[in-house]
């Protein structure tokens, strides 16, 4: 486990020698009866006690570090399965379900879960989102690449409310519970954005959905790997249909693939908590919208992503000032995202019900769904001018995918790594595309 055989060991920051003393301060603090607590009183649940955030903090980043430094390390599960994410959220759910996590600390993650961390986390995470990419790529997208995401979300849409008649799952249940998570924009999209979007919509608490959503889209990266790599041999021997790692089909059709390297980072805290500060603000300017009359029909966090593309594209902000959001995103991802994932499988996913997610008939859904997305991506992708093949896999499959790794792996797969550029669109502004397209739907089906 240590860096001297050849495995980089670092969770929270630190190496093996300095994390262990840490860690053994947070299990005597858990374990020993150390734990600072505070009284929480509920109209609903009356009086109860609750570990302080500094208590529930230290423990989901401890547990949920190693578990998240696990999921990246072990080979296969950390490329294919989505091992660094899907890791922290069992491994917590285990450990509670094992009865290892105290009532005070299940207590103190719920008050922080349910007190807005989740959304903090979400507001950085769109806004940053969007705003990382290159206004000249974003640009040259929504041209000529746009189209190809959009016709492959119609077809993913399409089969997986087909596939849910066939299998009895029901055309609703099969496109809001299993086909949107596999196609939000990777895990950080399934785990929190759209529980959080079908709460605000139907007036239920939807986060224990989180630990199947994050399921049914690891499943679904698997898939797309596996399309990739069969698409590759196929195309390859039909005229017409592979580009060889050219994108555009078309003379004339260019598109922007590399932009402006910045800093995905600064040594400038301030920078830090003004990206905070616009990413709060814009989360909070969408809420509103998403309650005016006449706008509502879009939901709050779909107009936050729709504010971030309107300023990008339309250079509202200056780059120096909309890196600020980028480095605030990069801080969540980086320093936040195993906790969260780690409160997650504590406060919203059941162990004993995990075994449920996995029935042949949500795999079918799965499966009709990224075929769907990638067939539908190479047709529209061919009418666009790009070759269907390089568009299949980028504009489809990397929208069916876990995120990032995801994006690797896929790309890996097909052998087109050179379009990594045109995946990072497909995850990012697809999966905030599809979160516009729920929100969307949702109400005509509910």
């Amino acid at each position: 486990m240590s860096d001297k055989k050849g495995i980089l060991f670092k969770v929270c920051g630190l190496n093996f020698k300095y994390f262990v003393p840490f860690f053994i301060i947070v299990i005597i603090s858990t374990y020993m009866g150390f734990l600072p607590t505070v009284n929480i009183y509920s109209n609903d649940a009356g009086s109860y006690v609750a570990t302080s955030f500094i208590a529930t903090i230290a423990f989901l980043m401890a547990v949920g570090g190693v578990f998240f430094w696990l999921g990246n390390t072990i080979p296969i599960v950390n490329n294919y399965l989505g091992g660094a994410c899907l890791l922290p959220l069992i491994g917590a759910s285990f450990l509670n379900f094992i009865g290892l996590v105290p009532q005070e600390l299940v207590n103190g993650t719920k008050v922080l879960m349910s007190g807005g961390f989740q959304d903090a986390y979400i507001a950085m995470l769109l806004v940053g989102s969007i705003l990382v990419m290159d206004r000249k790529i974003l640009l040259g997208a929504t041209a000529r690449y746009l189209p190809a995401i959009l016709g492959s979300q119609v077809f993913a849409l399409g089969a997986c409310m087909l596939a849910g008649v066939v299998t009895g799952y029901g055309a609703s249940d099969a496109l809001f519970l299993i086909g949107a998570p596999c196609m939000s924009g990777g895990s950080g999209g399934a785990m929190t954005t759209l529980p959080a979007l079908y709460s605000s919509l139907s007036g239920t608490d939807m986060t224990p959905m989180a630990g199947q959503f994050l399921c049914y889209a690891s499943i679904a990266n698997v898939l797309a790997v596996v399309m990739a790599a069969v698409g590759s041999a196929v195309t390859g021997k039909m005229k017409g249909l592979n580009g060889n790692g050219d994108i555009l089909r078309k003379s004339g059709a260019a598109v922007v693939t590399e932009g402006e390297k910045r800093p995905a980072t600064s040594p400038d805290y301030v920078a830090l908590g003004s990206g905070i500060f616009m990413s709060f603000c814009l989360y909070l300017l969408g809420n509103i919208l998403g309650s005016l009359p006449g706008v509502s029909v879009i939901p709050g966090l779909a107009w936050t992503i729709i504010l971030g593309i309107i300023i990008k594209c339309a250079g509202l902000l200056p780059d120096k000032i909309a890196d600020n959001c980028v480095y605030s995103m990069n801080f969540a991802l980086k320093s936040l995202l195993p906790m969260l994932i780690a409160g997650i499988g504590i406060n919203s996913l059941k162990f004993s019900t995990l075994a449920e997610f996995f029935t042949p008939g949500a795999f079918i859904v799965i499966f009709i769904g990224v075929l769907g997305a990638f067939i539908g991506a190479m047709l529209f992708g061919h009418l666009a001018g790009l070759w269907s093949y390089e568009a299949g896999v980028t504009a489809g499959l990397c929208c069916c995918n876990i995120g990032g790794s995801g994006d690797l792996a896929v790309l890996s797969a097909a052998n087109r790594m050179n379009l990594l550029a045109f995946a990072s669109i497909s995850t990012r502004i697809g999966g905030a595309l599809m979160v516009i397209w729920i929100g969307m739907l949702y109400p005509l089906f509910h």
